[in-house]
């Protein structure tokens, strides 16, 4: 896992994993926005690909080097060297951690990141591949982007993307991926992304270039709406600050699903709310394209673009 908010010369090839899909992606600048020049997405085999965070994803190693192998004939790529892959949901993990006092040296900082893992994820450090990211402070307070994966299912990825000969630039959550379609934006206007899975939901607000709050919710369908609606009043009581109003909700999931998060949003801040798309955020795709199962695939390939 690299820094992937400053690393220079990324991959243009991106892969996101699901548990139900594979979405390989390279894209090009048109214009004032961006289009796909290759795009290819595969439904998965039930159970092949088991989201977890401890234990290793994928029951059937050969059967998944096949599917990779298909996707990238679908997405027309022949030939992949260097790619940036974001990982199933729930099976790598993210967490704004913050800081109340500036470490005093960098092995200071390491135990303060580690000791906020451990708390937040329950491994111990030495069972993960940590990454941090410094974001600006909030509050007089010092803020970390950190992400996490656990060397178990690092490990087995690793072992199917040699077999491919595939070297992984970038390795992130598959929130994240999804995430960096607001962050590229930069607004200074907060904006939201929730991220619906069969578990739960994911939420990453953004404020410029930079996530203020990543919250992994695991929950019942039927819960979904309470748990946001005590989100955003979370956000709203302790984060908004004096940015621009949270208006723009990017929501990955299914016409109802969007327009439920967009209700319940609009209920917590009692404002009206701009519903993002492909389109709204600069990426030309086609209407008829499964944008929910490519974006966080797409959303990592504008990194290098």
């Amino acid at each position: 896992m690299l820094d992937f908010l400053t690393a220079p010369k990324l991959p243009r090839v991106s892969l996101s994993i699901s548990e139900t899909h594979l979405a390989m992606v390279e894209l090009r600048a048109r214009g004032k926005g961006l289009e796909a020049r290759h795009v290819g997405v595969m439904s998965l085999p039930a159970n092949l690909v088991r989201a977890s965070f401890t234990e290793p994803n994928i029951s059937s190693e050969g059967t998944f080097i096949d599917f990779l192998s298909r996707t990238a004939e679908q997405a027309g790529l022949k030939r992949v060297h260097k790619l940036m892959v974001a990982l199933p949901e729930n099976s790598a993990r993210s967490f704004v951690a913050t800081l109340d006092n500036e470490p005093a040296s960098r092995a200071e900082l390491h135990q303060m990141i580690e000791w906020k893992a451990e708390r937040n994820l329950g491994c111990k450090p030495a069972e993960l591949r940590l990454t941090h990211q410094r974001l600006k402070n909030l509050d007089r307070k010092v803020n970390f982007l950190v992400s996490a994966v656990h060397l178990k299912v690092l490990e087995q990825y690793d072992k199917v993307f040699d077999e491919m000969g595939w070297l992984t630039g970038v390795v992130m959550p598959h929130h994240l991926g999804e995430a960096q379609w607001l962050m590229r934006t930069g607004l200074p206007e907060d904006q939201a992304m929730v991220s619906v899975n069969s578990n739960g939901f994911t939420v990453v607000i953004v404020r410029g270039h930079e996530p203020i709050l990543v919250r992994e919710i695991v929950c019942a369908p039927e819960e979904r709406e309470d748990e946001f609606y005590r989100l955003m009043i979370y956000y709203r009581d302790r984060l908004q600050g004096g940015s621009g109003p949270l208006s723009r909700l990017l929501v990955i999931g299914t016409a109802e699903e969007q327009a439920s998060f967009r209700r319940t949003l609009e209920a917590a801040l009692e404002r009206h709310s701009v519903a993002l798309n492909p389109q709204s955020l600069g990426f030309n795709l086609d209407p008829s394209a499964p944008f929910n199962h490519l974006a966080a695939a797409a959303g990592l390939a504008t990194l290098g673009c």
